[in-house]
């Protein structure tokens, strides 16, 4: 068990100190670097917070697409490879009009926003 804060609560501390405190004693030239350092830090925060759940998530939708036992395969190489082969029949046009893979696409870019910029989806009243 880790020890409270936990690293999306210290990643959440420092940013909040970085945004509230510091930045107004940054200067001029360097306040754009300093606010891509907080939503970086934003960013790192969702992710952490959503752990590997939207990657799991991704791999078990591919896995079934493509028949696969999950197996023990590393997520990371699983996805690369799933991914890889993905891509290569989307290139192909083998999947064009595919509603699993629009669905699975549509999810995974959910996923990625969700983690990246949730006000972009917030402002369109996606969740």
């Amino acid at each position: 068990m880790r020890d409270r804060p936990d690293a999306a609560d210290l990643l959440a501390i420092a940013r909040e100190v970085l945004r509230g405190k510091l930045i107004g004693h940054v200067p001029q030239a360097l306040r754009f670097d300093a606010l891509m350092i907080a939503n970086a830090m934003a960013n790192a925060e969702r992710e952490t917070a959503a752990g590997e759940a939207p990657l799991e998530a991704e791999r078990e939708r591919l896995a079934r697409h493509y028949g696969e036992p999950l197996g023990t395969e590393p997520l990371a190489e699983a996805l690369l490879r799933l991914n890889r082969r993905l891509a290569a029949e989307i290139r192909a046009g083998r999947l064009d009009g595919d509603r699993e893979i629009e669905r699975h696409l549509l999810a995974t870019a959910l996923d990625s926003v969700r983690e990246s910029n949730p006000k972009y989806l917030a402002s369109r009243g996606i969740e």
